[in-house]
């Protein structure tokens, strides 16, 4: 059986449902996983049609540190990817997966690489197969640099000692470094895929055009619709990654500048077709669901710094889960706690101040002469700055801004 594979958050219910209906037009016979990372909040009340929802109990991650906490939706759904695909390898028993990202369509059969799979452990498809042109619209190769030579839309794996030994040597960084960072050399679970082909046998690089065609090769992959199909080069597209879609169609994507619609009105239509079978799948919907882990159990959102800290800490396990706004010693308390019995300020300050050259310039006496211009500046500025949200952070700053 072709089997294929994807996860998801609420919000991109749409988007899975897109992608598996796209997978059995050209396969029938073959099987869709879905993994939920998030929680359904009461929004699913029946099976789906055309997929099997595995949720996160399912996949054996660790207790702590808490990975739902410590990243953010983009870090979270691709952190879990190496425990899904170890899932389905062995708890389900697959001899084969194809995972690909919930933005993909499938246009037309993946017989060649079903057929061969069984010849490999990984297979991989790189972001571009020519060079980009050297002039300064986005992306150019320093920003795939950034990225990874691979992109981890797409990766297909058969259940091999070699396929586990990497899974668990990917499952070892996520934990904890799965972070959208570039400038630190980090871009989620991406980045990481560079080391494979080096660390590990059996790993095939897919050149072929047509598996992966997205905006970062359209320079290469001209998309024309010519016998009743989609063609790259005279052969089939066999799937499309519209990665930074915006439903309006104002641009081919939200994260590059080089392509315009005016060059590419078959592409234009391959477009409409993937927003029309979205809406039909209820995007409208559905995009704005939230994401449960945005939030602490107070229902206040949770900004970057404050899951930035919880992993400077090291994810301490003595707070206990992080979401759990009235566990006593716990985090969020931790948070809005004074760092100093002398002169007061929150433990969320301190690290602000702290990470921030500016502030130190301004204020160089947090503790003493310049406390009150900190604490002035920290009420206004950490809700527009950080996202803190006033309803909790005013009251925190007002009983000790005097103190």
């Amino acid at each position: 059986m072709d089997n294929l594979c994807t996860i998801v958050s609420k919000n991109y219910i749409a988007l899975a449902r897109t992608l598996a209906q796209s997978f059995l037009e050209h396969h029938p016979a073959g099987k869709v996983y879905v993994l939920l990372a998030d929680e359904d909040e009461g929004m699913f009340q029946a099976p789906e049609a055309t997929f099997e929802w595995v949720r996160l109990a399912e996949i054996g991650l660790p207790l702590w540190p808490d990975m739902r906490f410590q990243y953010d939706i983009t870090e979270f759904n691709t952190a879990v990817k190496p425990y899904f695909l170890e899932y389905l390898l062995l708890r389900r028993g697959l001899e084969s997966i194809v995972y690909a990202d919930p933005d993909i369509l499938v246009t037309h059969r993946m017989d060649d690489l079903y057929r061969r799979l069984p010849q490999y452990s990984i297979v991989l498809t790189p972001h571009i197969l020519t060079p980009l042109p050297s002039d300064r619209h986005k992306p150019g190769e320093v920003e795939l640099l950034q990225a990874g030579v691979y992109n981890l839309g797409f990766i297909a794996l058969t259940r091999t000692d070699e396929t586990l030994k990497m899974l668990r040597w990917w499952k070892d960084r996520l934990t904890s470094q799965c972070l959208m960072d570039p400038a630190q050399g980090y871009h989620v679970d991406q980045k990481w895929m560079d080391f494979v082909p080096a660390l590990f046998e059996g790993v095939h690089i897919l050149k072929d055009p047509a598996y992966n065609a997205a905006y970062w090769n359209l320079h290469e992959r001209p998309i024309v619709w010519r016998n009743g199909m989609y063609e790259i080069h005279g052969s089939p597209l066999i799937f499309y990654h519209f990665s930074g879609l915006t439903p309006d169609l104002s641009r081919i994507s939200k994260h590059q500048t080089r392509h315009q619609w005016t060059g590419a009105p078959h592409l234009l239509g391959l477009y409409k077709d993937y927003v029309s079978r979205l809406i039909a799948s209820g995007y409208p919907a559905t995009a704005g669901w939230r994401y449960t882990y945005n939030y602490f159990d107070n229902g206040i959102a949770i900004p970057a710094i404050v899951r930035k800290l919880y992993r400077k800490l090291g994810a301490p396990s003595h707070f206990g889960n992080p979401f759990h706004t009235l566990t006593p010693n716990g985090f969020y308390r931790w948070l809005f706690a004074s760092a100093s019995s002398v002169s007061p300020m929150p433990n969320l300050l301190k690290e602000i101040y702290e990470t921030r050259v500016d502030l130190q310039r301004l204020f160089p006496d947090p503790h003493g002469a310049s406390r009150h211009g900190l604490m002035v500046w920290a009420r206004q500025f950490v809700p527009i700055e950080y996202g803190m949200d006033p309803i909790v952070w005013h009251p925190v700053i007002d009983s000790m801004i005097y103190a």
